[in-house]
This record gives C-alpha cells, sequence and structure tokens, in this order.
C-alpha cells in the first residue's frame, strides 16, 4: 500500500528549491553530516548501511534492513523523499520486542520558501482553499459536516498573524509490521517561520501545525463550533525544532478505539510512543529512531 505524495506548496506559489543536504544514520544514535556546499541531484540520495545491535529492537530492525536491501520502492521514498527538492526528514521508529516500527516523514521548506500571507483571491479564492485544503467536504455524510468542512478549511488557510511566513506542507505517519506497510496516517499543515524588523527572514526555526491539531484548539476555544468537521482519526502533528509530535485514534480489536501518541526528540531520534483505551490500562514504549536527513 503505497500513497500519493503531496508537495510542500508556498501559501501562493508553488516553490522549487535545490537539494543541499545529506546525512547518515546508526540505529542507536543519530548522525550527521555537515551539509555539502554544493547541490546534489535528488538521484545521488543514498542510504547508509543499516546496522541491527540494540538486541530489544531487533526483529523490527532486521525487518527494516531487509526492506533496505531489497530496494523497496515505497520505503525508500519515505527515506529519501522522492523527488522532492525540499530537505527531507525521515524518523524510522523499531518498536521493542516486536517486528514493528514506524516512520514519521517530511519536507521541511527552505526558508526562502516562506511567504507572507496572501488572501486568495475574491473571485476563485474559496474554491482554490478547498482543493489546498485538509478538510474536503466532499464525502461528508450530512449537510451540517459538508457545511462545516468548508467553513473550516477557510478558516484555517485564512489563520494567520502578520508577522510570519507561512508554507504549506503535508506529514505521514507510516505503520510496518512483519516487514509489510499496513496502514499509514497524514496529514496537511502549515510551516511557520517569523518575521522581524518587517519581513526580514528571523534566525528561529521554522515549526508545523496541521491542520487537524490546529481544529483542535478552535473547537475548544470556540465551545466546538466546528465539531462535525473534526475527525478524530487523523492525526494532530506538531513539528519544532527540538521535538515531532503525533496524536490519533484508531479501532482497536475490541470494535473501540485507542488514543495514541508519538513522541520524538530530534537531537537524539530517542521515541516514546503510548497508548490509552477504554476500559484497559495505558501503556507506553520507548526506544530510538533511526534519523534520515537529506
Amino acid at each position: 500500500m503505497h500513497r500519493r505524495r503531496t508537495p510542500i506548496l508556498s501559501i501562493v506559489t508553488l516553490l522549487s528549491i535545490c537539494l543541499t543536504a545529506a546525512a547518515a544514520v546508526s540505529q542507536t544514535k543519530s548522525t550527521t553530516t555537515s551539509p555539502s556546499k554544493k547541490s546534489t541531484p535528488v538521484a545521488a540520495r543514498t542510504i547508509p548501511a543499516i546496522k541491527c545491535t540494540d538486541p530489544d529492537s531487533m526483529a523490527a530492525c532486521k525487518s527494516f534492513k531487509q526492506l533496505v536491501e531489497a530496494r523497496d520502492k515505497g520505503l525508500l521514498d519515505s527515506l529519501t523523499g522522492r523527488d522532492s527538492q525540499e530537505r527531507h526528514f525521515a524518523y524510522v521508529c523499531p518498536l521493542p520486542k516486536e517486528d514493528v516500527f514506524k516512520i514519521v516523514e517530511f519536507d521541511e521548506p527552505l526558508p526562502t520558501e516562506f511567504r507572507p500571507y496572501s488572501p486568495p483571491d475574491k473571485a476563485n479564492g474559496r474554491e482554490w482553499i478547498l482543493k489546498l485544503s485538509a478538510f474536503p467536504s466532499g464525502k461528508a455524510k450530512s449537510y451540517v459536516e459538508r457545511t462545516q468542512l468548508m467553513d473550516a478549511g477557510e478558516k484555517w488557510f485564512n489563520d494567520h498573524n502578520d508577522f510570519s511566513g507561512y508554507s504549506i506542507g503535508t506529514v505521514f505517519v507510516e505503520s510496518w509490521e512483519n516487514g509489510i506497510m499496513a496502514n499509514y496516517v497524514s496529514d496537511e499543515g502549515k510551516w511557520r517561520l517569523p518575521f522581524f524588523q518587517g519581513h526580514v527572514l528571523s534566525k528561529e526555526e521554522a515549526t508545523f501545525e496541521s491542520a487537524h491539531e490546529w481544529l483542535e484548539h478552535f473547537n475548544k476555544d470556540n465551545d466546538g463550533k466546528l465539531a462535525a468537521a473534526d475527525n478524530r482519526t487523523l492525526p494532530r502533528i506538531l513539528i519544532g525544532d527540538n521535538s515531532v509530535y503525533v496524536n490519533y485514534r484508531f479501532e482497536n480489536r475490541s470494535n473501540a478505539f485507542t488514543d495514541y501518541t508519538l513522541s520524538i526528540q530530534r537531537s537524539t531520534g530517542r521515541f516514546t510512543e503510548s497508548f490509552v483505551a477504554t476500559g484497559l490500562d495505558p501503556f507506553e514504549k520507548s526506544g530510538t529512531c533511526m534519523v534520515f536527513k537529506y
């Protein structure tokens, strides 16, 4: 099962930036190399040798290594970003004592890709927003849901401040079990980079907030005004310079829902995932992700 990648888009225009970085990785400690001073073609992105040394995550690591050595196209695309021209990051997190690993992967826009908010053209702006939006209304089950999805898409897109630049992108979260991609979730969202002194780029790191993370906070602040538009099986995602946060619900074997949270420390690759379900004791797992940077 593979998915079509949604490229990172500027708030106003599509942008294409040359690749500038490459990196190496090991299972137990994330390592990086200095960016090349010369632009490197996407085809040159390579994956270093995978070493499975941690006995707790040995089963998951071996499955991952087997897929890499077999040149599995879906996996390699997730790790390297396919034909992406932005900076690509992939966190491969093998679970302890299971043949399961998670992948969180995304393109991070370069500073030159951020643009101040610009309102859509009045003639076709709403139609353009809805095509781009993370809240498609085509499969709505009721008039209320459809109306709220349309309203959520417009409010999400137009929410901004005048002291930041924005770029829109998508983050993917994959679950691989026994060497097979079992499922994935994704959400569109906004990368934000603060400006200072007018529209001069600041030295702060960009941050990402997914559309459904935004919607959850909107509903909390507005008495659930757009509650019908919220789909809790879609992830809430936050990315900063220090951490990655993912939260969503999935249907479990008891036909109930489990609340799942994955937190990754970007500097070390250390991760913790937690599971909370009605009638069951919550539990956690932890380990170290392999970090791929291009």
